[in-house]
This record gives C-alpha cells, sequence and structure tokens, in this order.
C-alpha cells in the first residue's frame, strides 16, 4: 500500500472516530488536552531532538515548548468554546487539515488542540524543521484519551510527494495553511475558500513615555520578545517605536539583547545565512542607520525615519521615534502590537489587520483564543463567518 493510500485509510478512521464522540463535553476534550500539554512538555525525546531539527538552542526550545504547553489551559479552552461556539458542533463528520511552516516549533499543539475543541477530525501535516512536536503530543494525548487521540493524524512527508499532500487536502473540509506567501497562495489557487492562510507577518512595540522611566525593564521584555525563537515568528517584533529618548533606549535594547543571549543562546546559521544578514545590516547602516551591537546575539538597527523597513531578523529589531501608525506600518503585514504606556488607536489597527494587542514581554506568549489573522480560531475551523477580530490583552 502506497503512503497515499495509508494517509487516507488513516484520515477517514479519525474522521469516523470524530463523528462517534460528537456529543462528548467539551470540557473533557479541554481536559485531556491540558493534561496532555503537561506531559507533552516533559517528553525527554521531544526536548532532545527538537533543537537539532529546528536549528534553535536547547534552552530556546525549552522556553518556546514551556508557552506551547501552558497555552492550553483547561479553564480558557472551556470559556474560548463557550464564547465562540456555544453549543454549535460540525454539521457533519468535519476533517481540519492543518499544513504547518518551520519557522517556529511547536506549532502542532494549537492546531491540534483548536480542531479537537471544534469537534473535527484533524490531520497535521509538520515542517521539515519540526517533525516531532506534533506526534509526540498525539502520544501524550492517547495516554491520556485514547479515543480522542484516534481523531487526530501527525504525518510528514517531503515537499515532493504530491500524492500524499492530494489525499490528505482532497478530504479536508477546511485546510489551515501556515508559511510563505507563495506557499499559502499556492494553496488558495488549488483549494479555493476552503483555505484558512496564514502568510509572512510580523510584529511591532510601541512604548510611551511614562514606562521609559524604567526602561531597562521595558527592554528586557522586549529582547524576550525579540529573542524568542530566534525572531522566526510573526509575533515577533521587528521595529519598536519609542516616544522620548530613543537612542538611549536603542542602546538599552542593545545590551538586553546581549545579555540575553547568555540564558537564550542563538541557534546555529548557516554561512549563507551570516553573509546574508551582514550585507542586510550593511545595507542598513549605508541608508542611514546606527548600528548598535552587530553581534549574533542581537543587532538595533536606530532610524529616524519611522516607516517599516524590511528587517534582516537574527534577532535584529529597528528602533524608530513614535509616529502615527496608521502612516507607517502596511496593511496586512503586522500581526501584532506590543504597547507599554502609549495610546493606540485600536479601530486603526484593526484596519491595518492587527490580531493582538499585549504588554512588552507577552508578545510571543499568545493564549489559545488568539485570533491569528484576525480570523476566529474556533468557526474559522467550522467554515463559519464570523466578524474580523482584534484581541487585547489586559496589561
Amino acid at each position: 500500500m502506497s503512503h497515499a493510500d495509508e494517509l487516507a485509510r488513516a484520515v477517514e478512521a479519525a474522521r469516523g472516530v470524530a463523528a462517534r464522540m460528537a456529543r462528548r463535553p467539551r470540557r473533557e476534550i479541554a481536559s485531556a488536552l491540558a493534561v496532555a500539554a503537561r506531559r507533552w512538555r516533559t517528553d525527554p525525546a521531544l526536548r532532545d531532538s527538537l533543537p537539532v531539527q529546528a536549528g534553535l538552542s536547547a534552552p530556546v526550545v525549552a522556553a518556546g515548548v514551556d508557552v506551547a504547553a501552558e497555552a492550553l489551559d483547561a479553564g480558557a479552552m472551556v470559556d474560548l468554546v463557550a464564547r465562540e461556539l456555544g453549543t454549535e458542533r460540525p454539521r457533519r463528520p468535519w476533517l481540519v487539515a492543518h499544513v504547518l511552516a518551520s519557522n517556529v516549533p511547536a506549532l502542532g499543539l494549537p492546531a491540534i488542540a483548536l480542531s479537537c475543541l471544534a469537534g473535527a477530525a484533524v490531520v497535521v501535516k509538520s515542517g521539515r524543521a519540526d517533525r516531532v512536536s506534533a506526534p509526540a503530543f498525539r502520544r501524550a494525548l492517547e495516554a491520556e484519551d485514547e479515543e480522542l487521540a484516534a481523531t487526530v493524524v501527525t504525518p510528514y512527508w517531503a515537499g515532493s510527494e504530491r500524492l500524499a499532500e492530494e489525499a490528505l487536502l482532497a478530504r479536508a473540509d477546511v485546510v489551515v495553511a501556515t508559511g510563505a506567501d507563495e506557499t499559502v497562495a499556492s494553496l488558495v489557487r488549488r483549494l479555493g475558500a476552503r483555505v484558512v492562510g496564514h502568510g509572512e507577518r510580523a510584529s511591532i512595540a510601541v512604548l510611551g513615555r511614562p514606562v521609559l522611566e524604567d526602561a531597562d525593564t521595558v527592554a528586557r521584555r522586549v529582547a524576550q520578545d525579540v529573542a524568542l525563537h530566534d525572531q522566526r515568528g510573526c509575533l515577533s517584533p521587528v521595529a519598536v517605536y519609542v516616544a522620548a529618548d530613543v537612542a538611549a533606549f536603542a542602546e538599552r535594547l542593545a545590551a538586553a539583547l546581549e545579555a540575553l543571549a547568555d540564558a537564550w543562546p542563538p541557534g546555529s546559521c548557516s554561512p549563507a545565512e551570516r553573509a546574508a544578514h551582514r550585507t542586510a545590516v550593511a545595507e542598513a547602516e549605508w541608508a542611514g542607520a546606527t548600528v548598535l551591537g552587530g553581534s549574533a546575539s542581537g543587532t538595533v538597527l536606530l532610524h529616524s525615519d519611522p516607516r517599516l523597513r524590511p528587517c534582516p531578523r537574527g534577532r535584529t529589531v529597528w528602533v524608530h521615534p513614535l509616529a502615527s501608525l496608521s502612516e507607517v506600518l502596511p496593511a496586512g503585514r503586522i500581526e501584532c502590537v506590543g504597547v507599554a504606556g502609549a495610546p493606540v488607536d485600536l479601530d486603526a489597527l484593526r484596519r491595518l489587520g492587527v490580531s493582538r494587542v499585549c504588554a512588552p514581554g507577552r508578545m510571543q506568549r499568545p493564549p489559545l483564543s488568539w485570533p491569528r489573522g484576525q480570523h476566529a480560531p474556533l468557526r474559522s475551523l467550522l467554515g463559519s463567518s464570523a466578524e474580523r477580530r482584534l484581541e487585547v490583552e489586559p496589561p
């Protein structure tokens, strides 16, 4: 039997189990997911193999694993279902397929948890840089709730295995695609309205004058948001807008990134990646930026022009004077805004496509309720229409 045939059989079996357990209380499902997350975070094989696959240091992976597990809080999951779905269930045996990116580890956890809470069977196709998180979570879930785990399929195949991909996507009612813009666009062209796409995005921080009285603390929190996952994700800040003492804060941020590298060392980079980063930083300096730091631990690019500029990542962040965000940010490209001590126009952020507002230090720690891309996290999985959402986390 071919890989595609095996996958098709596994998917249909999962769909059947999901249909049989459709009336199970969501509270039971949330409890099982929370227990499985606690078991998953201590999986020694996960901690050993994930840093190698992801190209991240072990301490950074450990921090990311803890963040992913903590998001699966039983009470918060029950509240999310009540708020978003009430008693709504899938109209028929339902299958959600997730095609995950490789930039950030452990993306399989929210994919599995949200699909289970929605009452759907779920297939999670992992990215090549994290082929272990989703299968490890399924094993942890099986140890707690065998029936629920039977609704989850966690395959991996190389991008060239088109038959396996077609076997998955042809059966899915909804396909959630995360990754490069071209990857997402290709799936939309093939599958149309069934695709919920999450392409390339970034985040920023906005700091007002009052919080700069304790600028060292704020700089440490921003540095944590930059360094977690080595700044690879859509929630990673690439720019900081500062109301006053811009140069002084830039220096503090560079020092905070340097200090944090002792606890969270940067991951490995290829010679080509290092060369590309050096070139990007040199081009920024040629364009008028002041470069602070400049090591693998972190680079701060200080510029008086507040327009958002391309960021080479690799723990590199721009610092600008605060300006009207509507005038300097591109629509549809900003996922999260970390705010401290500065007034922001929430309606303007919503129009720009921002989905999350929170305090610095919390940008990389979204709850499961985060409406990524302004999509309702549960209703979008069931193909249900919902108003575009911006979630504001209390400070």
